[in-house]
């Protein structure tokens, strides 16, 4: 018998990217325990983060840099650059002092971070979030195509929008669906707002923390039509999928939020699931 009349050819697995998660060192001292789901005061090592990879097939991360450490990105930063295939970073830098963009060259050129995270939802940062002052900051982004993650609600939709008006080369993310207000039932005036804003090209949103909005439980029902509109204002290309681990831990789990959107939603086709789940997020942080 000829074995290679007989050899199998393996099919090639969709890459999946989690784009939102979180990993850090414990800080006993911190002031403010409570300032995340999970406590500050309590060790996330990306170690973990890896177990629940490897279980749910999971391929490559996002490390985003947390709410707690302030612009030392020195945690995400190293554990990026140990496995580079697998992980990449998103900094923090004080955005409204002049060594922000300082910062920001340091944190990307030195350290290989390829995103920065802005937080307008923070009140000490929300002055700062569309300020002229900034500019230069984004001037920077858009020179080393780095590529800006934004916390935000629907109240900085109009500054979002003047940004994009005038940086429309930088690859931008909506965390969160822009922590819509559902608790109406239907969240319609926050999604329109948001989908008002597909015309700018640059613009993507990250499917992920339902948890934070959504009035049910797992699988989050109500959030349903919100996401049939983001899919048909941005199209799947422009929308990607993140678990916000570790704090989903504490919600619906790992498991849940990795196959929620494959589970409802089944009418995706598998190319439009490839791209939110994995695609999507490939060609902005590894192009």
């Amino acid at each position: 018998m000829n074995e290679s009349n007989h050899h199998i050819v393996s099919p090639v697995r969709p890459v999946v990217v989690d784009a939102h998660l979180h990993v850090w060192k414990s800080d006993p001292s911190f002031p403010d325990p409570s300032v995340t789901p999970m406590s500050p005061t309590s060790d996330i090592r990306v170690e973990l983060l890896d177990q629940y990879m490897d279980e749910h097939r999971v391929d490559r991360a996002v490390l985003v840099q947390p709410l707690y450490p302030g612009e030392d990105n020195s945690y995400v930063a190293h554990c990026a650059t140990r496995q580079p295939e697998r992980f990449c970073a998103v900094c923090v830098v004080d955005s409204g002092a002049p060594k922000g963009v300082d910062q920001l060259s340091y944190w990307v050129t030195e350290k290989g971070c390829r995103g920065l995270r802005l937080r307008p939802v923070v009140e000490s940062e929300t002055p700062h979030f569309n300020h002229p002052a900034t500019f230069a900051m984004w001037e920077k982004v858009e020179s080393m195509g780095v590529v800006v993650s934004i916390l935000m609600n629907p109240s900085h939709l109009t500054d979002l929008e003047q940004l994009l008006q005038r940086f429309t080369t930088v690859p931008v993310l909506v965390d969160h669906m822009g922590l819509p207000n559902l608790e109406d039932g239907t969240g319609t005036a926050s999604i329109k707002a948001l989908c008002a804003l597909a015309k700018y090209r640059n613009l993507h949103v990250k499917v992920s923390g339902h948890y934070s909005f959504s009035q049910q439980s797992y699988p989050y029902q109500d959030c349903d039509e919100m996401f049939r509109q983001l899919v048909e204002h941005f199209g799947p290309s422009r929308l990607i999928w993140g678990s916000d681990f570790p704090h989903v831990l504490l919600h619906c789990g790992y498991r849940r939020a990795r196959y929620q959107i494959e589970r409802s939603y089944p009418s995706l086709s598998s190319e439009d699931m490839d791209a939110i789940m994995g695609n999507n997020a490939l060609s902005l942080y590894w192009p």
